[in-house]
């Protein structure tokens, strides 16, 4: 009790809520304007909202200081899409003579590939019912944050909370509007090292964070502040949408802090290791797409499962790749560009067009091979506007049928035109 009433009286003393969060992911309880989101987590920068992967719903419970009194909870609903993101949290830390609740409402838009921004309302409640002590506050303030992304492998990130109460200077003797700026450094994939520097209350404090995933469901985190001289880890497991992280922090003369948490994710995926690649090396070696495998594409970042499946799809049915092909076949120019980023061996033109080597020696009685019929037939109606998934369907079919068949299930498909109708029909007919 008597260390209950020693730490959150200093607190007040100083500034209240200095204790943000208490959730294992976030490795310290001060603000840091950066944290690593290879894992299913919350996002505690706003800016950070747009690389959310859709709906994320988490809560945590925590033993602050070992403190009998003291405890720490919180709950976040949070949702992210491409270029935006959206979250309503709530924070609470103390005990039944002192609470802190902070509920937040945080919106993150990507103005650029490389720009994003954020911005939290937060509304901030203090009770305290202390012997020769009693308040009871109320008041909202607003955060702002920063991120820049020019690179895979480098984040930069700036944050400035309590911006009401830094320009009109209101609620300064509760509330510390606090600074942050942090890098993130990602010498290869599931490995991250942080540097945060908060100017709080107190001082401005260094912190330091380590993290590592070994595995698709194992994490692990490290982090060490300065000038505190504190220590903390957190373990984190994926079993199914759940992932479950516990974190302990050490504090050399408040002691221990026990935290877990559990988050349920529509989409939990942690960005492991890649083990047998060098760890440090900031540049890829491009693949050849013509011959890559389905890993081998999958570790190129932006490119979707169903876009690999389509371009394996084309190679093996159609042919050699073209620029041209990953349009038709539905990759986004995102994607694209992705694949130009990281792949060689991108064909100018199909080989063997309309025939090709094949179709000059129709004269001498040479057989065309049928695949070469079915990825002639296929090209062809690429280039009369025929879409891709249609086109790949009724080649293959104009070769496994009779002809009278073939015409009887094109007149009889109510997906197509008539003038879709007769090109297909024309070009299979052959």
């Amino acid at each position: 009790m008597n260390l209950s009433l020693l730490i959150l009286t200093g607190m007040f003393c100083q500034s209240a809520f200095e204790y943000k969060t208490g959730d294992p992911e976030s490795l310290f309880p001060h603000h840091t304007a950066i944290h690593d989101y290879t894992t299913p987590v919350v996002m505690r920068t706003s800016a950070l909202l747009p690389f959310a992967d859709g709906f994320l719903f988490n809560s945590y419970a925590g033993r602050p200081y070992s403190g009998e009194n003291i405890a720490s909870r919180g709950s976040t609903i949070q949702y992210g899409a491409e270029k935006y993101g959206i979250q309503i949290s709530w924070n609470m830390f103390g005990a039944d003579f002192y609470m802190e609740n902070i509920c937040s409402l945080c919106a993150g838009y990507t103005i650029f590939s490389f720009l994003h921004a954020g911005i939290s309302e937060n509304l901030y409640t203090l009770k305290i019912n202390m012997s020769g002590l009693s308040e009871n506050r109320k008041f909202t303030d607003t955060d702002i944050s920063l991120l820049f992304t020019p690179f895979p492998w480098l984040n930069a990130a700036f944050t400035q909370t309590g911006i009401a109460t830094l320009i009109k200077n209101r609620n300064s003797e509760t509330i510390y509007p606090e600074r942050s700026t942090g890098i993130l450094i990602k010498p290869g994939k599931g490995f991250s090292l942080i540097w945060n520097i908060t100017d709080t209350a107190v001082e401005k404090v260094n912190s330091f964070e380590t993290i590592v995933n070994p595995t698709s469901f194992f994490s692990i985190k490290g982090g060490y502040c300065m000038e505190k001289s504190s220590f903390t880890t957190t373990f984190g497991i994926l079993v199914k949408k759940f992932f479950v992280s516990y974190g302990l922090k050490y504090h050399p003369y408040l002691g221990y802090s026990h935290s877990i948490g559990i988050s349920y994710a529509m989409n939990p995926e942690i960005e492991t290791l890649h083990y047998g690649t060098p760890l440090f090396s900031l540049f890829k070696k491009k693949i050849n797409i013509q011959t890559a495998t389905p890993e081998d594409l999958e570790k190129i970042d932006g490119l979707s499962p169903l876009s690999i499946e389509r371009i394996i799809l084309y190679r093996h049915k159609i042919g050699p790749v073209t620029k041209k092909a990953l349009k038709q076949i539905g990759l986004t120019g995102k994607e694209i560009k992705a694949l130009e980023n990281n792949v060689y061996g991108l064909e100018r033109s199909s080989r063997n067009k309309e025939g090709g080597e094949y179709a000059g020696r129709k004269n001498n009685k040479y057989k065309i091979p049928r695949n070469e019929k079915i990825k002639t037939k296929f090209r062809a109606m690429i280039q009369s506007g025929i879409p891709a998934s249609i086109a790949i369907n009724y080649s293959e079919l104009s070769e496994a049928v009779k002809i009278s068949e073939f015409r009887k299930t094109v007149m009889n498909d109510k997906t197509l035109n008539d003038e879709q109708k007769k090109i297909i029909e024309k070009l299979c007919s052959r």
